[in-house]
């Protein structure tokens, strides 16, 4: 064996020098092992936010930037450096790339169901994170994995679920709620199917007309297919058929097929409905006794959105400590009492970073009965009163092994930071907010509301061009199929003219356009306008400054655009996230 061999004289000073420059790097980067390094990584934080202050807007809708990037051309000029680049020029990378960032605490930010951050919840975590735990497993975690456990039996609480029996953990989004739910229900109809696989072509899951695509996606991503989520039709007021749900699943049987279950509508994403959830429980059981099932198809409810409304279930409605106006009061009354009907789930997603003031990602699934949830693991099976610091281990059960700390950690942060009436006091001044935007919108001739009775916090709307301004909603339903295109493509060039107006900071708002939404009741796409105001500052005096914004842009849109004006205008927003096409409907619909 060769041997390279270097003078003794050599040797002491060369490695002198490198050791003294790897501990002077690894003190830059890492620290100290023996003392706290979070003064550091505040210093770190101000210099970066020296570094992106030309790029902040607070106050507007988006950061500062320019609405044409390639990534393509940016990364073909890239090349990873050899040697190690001062922090100071990495930062000012780095800083380049928060250009357009919506700001979610700008009020007029309406592009989404996302919220600002509480920040208690955004320090807590942002310490923890450069502790760098998994959740995967205690030992992993220390004490701070009670976080999960805490979170769980909170919630568990607020539905009217015994949390000595319930069991939740922290997944990487609202689809991952979704995900867990079909895969326990696959366990528990099939349990050799982690073994053996699934059965081609078996299987069914149902899901609502008006619910979220990623329904679909995880039958996909389960090898179930997405022709095996079947779609049911759904009433007038957005509730699925009960009638036709029960024909549904009864056919399906009789073919042999397996029933899965139901994934329900919590919260629909743009009218927040709610599915007849205690009334599909009692549906299932008859089911079940019928056709004599060996177990029982699991009930899902993807109330990602809308399980904030169970902190109103003990609000005191008689006497409205909070002074509520009549009308919003009696619809925010209504989803409480929807939201009641959660218990009869067998488990539920909910998205802390949707409407609990988390960052992303800070999803919670949550399944009522222990034992269905290790139907996915059933070797592993424990009793919460079994839990002991040293023998718990999530991951026997979870999707991920690498578990972050995030969602449990904000999510207990703000629970506790807020608390029941904290929530109460900011969704119903939010929700007020809202009846306002949409009454004072509705005042302009110009504009159309499409749901102005909505039970939620989005307003959704179509503005008319000249020659159809006398037409209410129904007139426009009825036209021909080619001025209602007409209308569509005004109300999408409208869009993109709003948002590159707030891209250029002209404006202190932005909302987005849809192609694919259709109106309630019907197969008819106008390119609705979707207004999501997540900010807890959006408030009647916001109101007020938005709609005489919004009507400056409508008088100049309609005086100095056309359509063939608009062409050239960049869409920022993608519009496919919620409204995308989804899998065949049921056979047997007309």
């Amino acid at each position: 064996m060769r041997s390279f061999k270097v003078a003794p004289n050599q040797t002491a000073p060369q490695s002198k020098a490198r050791k003294m420059k790897d501990k002077e790097l690894i003190q830059k980067l890492f620290g100290r092992y023996d003392v706290s390094n979070f003064p550091k990584i505040i210093k770190y934080m101000q210099e970066f936010d020296q570094k992106v202050k030309p790029y902040n807007n607070y106050g507007k809708p988006y950061f500062k930037g320019t609405p044409k990037f390639s990534f393509y051309e940016y990364l073909k000029n890239q090349q990873l450096n050899q040697t190690p680049e001062a922090i100071d020029t990495v930062f000012e990378r780095l800083a380049s790339f928060t250009q357009n960032l919506p700001n979610w605490n700008n009020p007029g930010t309406m592009i989404n169901v996302v919220p600002p951050v509480n920040l208690a919840s955004l320090s807590v975590v942002n310490y923890i994170q450069g502790l760098n735990s998994n959740f995967a497993q205690d030992a992993y975690a220390g004490f701070l994995i009670t976080a999960e456990l805490e979170v769980t039996k909170y919630i568990s609480d607020l539905v009217g679920w015994n949390w000595q029996k319930s069991i939740g953990v922290f997944t990487f989004g609202g689809k991952g709620t979704s995900l867990y739910a079909t895969k326990i229900a696959l366990s528990k109809c099939d349990p050799d199917v982690s073994m053996y696989g699934c059965k081609a072509f078996n299987y069914f899951i149902l899901t609502s007309a008006t619910a979220h695509p990623c329904h679909y996606e995880v039958c996909d991503w389960l090898g179930l297919g997405k022709n095996s989520c079947i779609e049911i039709p759904c009433l007038e007021n957005g509730e699925i058929d009960l009638l036709k749900t029960e024909k549904i699943i009864c056919n399906e049987l009789e073919k042999g097929k397996i029933f899965l279950g139901c994934n329900l509508n919590g919260g629909s994403t743009n009218e927040l409905y709610i599915d007849p959830i205690k009334s599909v429980y009692n549906l299932i059981s008859k089911i079940s006794q019928k056709y004599k099932l060996t177990y029982r198809p699991h009930l899902h409810v993807d109330s990602v959105i809308g399980w904030v409304y169970l902190f109103f279930q003990n609000y005191d409605f008689t006497n409205n400590p909070l002074n509520i106006n009549k009308n919003s009061l009696k619809k925010i009354h209504f989803l409480s009492n929807l939201a009641q009907d959660f218990k009869y789930a067998d488990s539920m997603g909910i998205d802390f970073h949707k409407t609990g003031f988390c960052p992303y990602a800070s999803s919670l699934f949550l399944c009522r009965e222990r034992q269905d949830y290790f139907a996915m693991n059933p070797a592993k099976y424990q009793d919460l009163q079994d839990l002991e610091y040293g023998n718990y281990n999530p991951y026997h059960t979870t999707l991920e092994l690498s578990r972050p700390a995030t969602g449990a950690v904000t999510a207990l942060v703000s629970l506790k930071t807020l608390g029941v009436e904290g929530f109460q006091q900011i969704y119903s001044s939010m929700f007020e907010a809202s009846e306002l935007f949409r009454k004072k919108l509705a005042q302009d001739s110009r504009v159309c509301i499409i749901n102005p009775e909505s039970c939620w916090l989005a307003s959704l709307f179509i503005l008319k061009p000249e020659n159809y301004q006398n037409l209410n909603l129904d007139d426009i339903i009825a036209l021909d199929n080619s001025i209602q295109q007409e209308i569509k493509n005004f109300n999408i060039n409208f869009a993109k003219y709003i948002q590159q107006k707030a891209c250029n900071s002209e404006i202190n708002f932005v909302f987005t356009s849809s192609r694919s939404h259709v109106i309630p009741g019907t197969n008819i796409s106008l390119g609705t306008l979707k207004a999501y105001p997540m900010s807890v500052f959006f408030d009647q005096y916001s109101v007020v400054k938005i709609i005489q914004e919004l009507k400056n842009c409508i008088d100049d849109y309609i005086t100095n655009y056309t359509n063939n004006d608009t062409r050239n205008i960049t869409s920022l927003i993608s519009d496919d996230m919620v409204y995308k096409e989804k899998s065949r409907k049921y056979e047997g619909q007309k």
